[in-house]
């Protein structure tokens, strides 16, 4: 078996989740799997988060920038892109960890160090976000034709923290199939190194991990592993034997977390991605996650917030209505570690494509009758990693 690891080896996750979906579909019909795939799911969320998202303890999340009318091209007042406009100087500030705006070439990221098949580092003040440097990751139907499993990715070790944030901008200049999971953030001890494995619970005194992804629709969620996730064979989550729900099998996939009320991604241009997450308390459900989009806050997921029903692997924000859901209740907050040496210690920008997937998300496009490129093409500029929110790049 083949399994995406935090090194950015090829997986076999996607094909691992089918066999999963196929088991929830032959169950009771309930299309609420966790497999992280495709659009929202019908009869889903009823509200959005348009009206802005209060922030979470210790100032960081989703509420620092108000409310969805956000300039991306003004940070927020406190931020590291305040202090540091165009980030001059950025990569000096004692809070950054990282920080690539793909200027000098490789060097940066543990890996790769060099070109590959499908990652470039390209050199055109026309095309970057700043300055003439940029990364282009390009995977190609032909590609996908020779390998089942791709995994387009750079990724980088950096200094272990409780509680950290990223932020990246990125252009799709193609219309093609977005990737099956996209950016990855992992922690764990010094010693672990094994995020990416598909279908396992990972040891709380060990490591977790989230991908960040897009589908079809082009909106992001949230799709985590960690000692405490949910399994899709009950309704409750659990893997009892005989539950209500009871899909005959036990499987562990990621976690979905799916803002409702999400306004698509936009198309070839530049846009700015931040996450936020914290480590929870050992013993306490006080972990959190966050994202926003271009400034504006967009998930955003601590204790007592939002309000919102679990059905089997999913949150569903605001409730559902499948004949299980129970009404909405406040999210409990993550329970990430049960040790203190557990924390936040590798990023990749990986782009990770499984040629089924690939196809599946190319019908549905042309279905809806798209011309679809055959070329999948993200770009990425000025990476930075941090112990503060860091803000968009003006």
């Amino acid at each position: 078996m083949k399994n995406r690891l935090v090194r950015g080896t090829m997986s076999n996750h996607f094909q691992s989740t089918l066999a999963a979906l196929a088991v929830i579909v032959a169950g009771c019909g309930d299309p609420s799997s966790a497999t992280g795939d495709g659009g929202a799911p019908a009869g889903g969320s009823s509200s959005s988060m348009d009206g802005g998202v209060s922030p979470p303890p210790d100032g960081g999340g989703a509420g620092d920038g108000g409310g969805g009318d956000e300039d991306a091209s003004v940070p927020p007042p406190g931020t590291l892109s305040a202090r540091y406009p165009g980030d001059e100087g950025i990569r000096d500030d004692p809070a950054v960890l990282f920080h690539d705006d793909f200027e000098a070439g490789w060097g940066r990221w543990d890996g790769p160090t060099a070109d590959t098949r499908t990652l470039h580092i390209e050199a055109d003040p026309a095309a970057a976000h700043g300055g003439q440097g940029y990364l282009r990751s390009t995977v190609t139907t032909a590609d996908l034709a020779e390998d089942m499993y791709i995994s387009s990715s750079t990724w980088v070790t950096h200094e272990r923290v409780d509680a950290i944030y990223w932020r990246f901008h990125a252009r799709f200049p193609e219309l093609a199939p977005n990737p099956h999971h996209w950016v990855r953030m992992a922690a764990g001890t010094e010693e672990w190194d094994w995020s990416g494995l598909a279908n396992t619970v990972p040891a709380g005194d060990e490591g977790f991990w989230f991908d960040f992804d897009t589908n079809t629709d082009d909106v992001f969620n949230f799709y985590a592993y960690w000692y405490k996730m949910r399994s899709g064979r009950c309704n409750d989550g659990t893997a009892t034997p005989g539950c209500a729900g009871d899909q005959g099998t036990t499987y562990y996939y990621g976690n979905v977390f799916e803002p409702p009320g999400q306004a698509p991604f936009p198309r070839d241009r530049w846009f700015c991605i931040e996450m936020h997450a914290r480590a929870n308390t050992v013993g306490e459900r006080d972990g959190a996650l966050a994202f926003w989009i271009d400034g504006a806050p967009i998930g955003d997921y601590r204790p007592g917030y939002p309000d919102g029903t679990w059905l089997r692997a999913q949150f569903h924000t605001a409730g559902c209505e499948f004949s299980a859901c129970t009404p909405p209740e406040p999210f409990e907050g993550f329970d990430f570690r049960s040790s203190e040496d557990v924390r936040f210690k590798s990023f990749m920008l990986d782009a990770y494509y499984e040629r089924d997937s690939d196809a599946r998300r190319r019908a549905e496009m042309e279905e809806r009758g798209l011309t679809v490129s055959d070329a999948r093409t993200i770009l990425y500029d000025d990476v930075v990693i941090a112990t503060e929110r860091i803000g968009c790049r003006r």
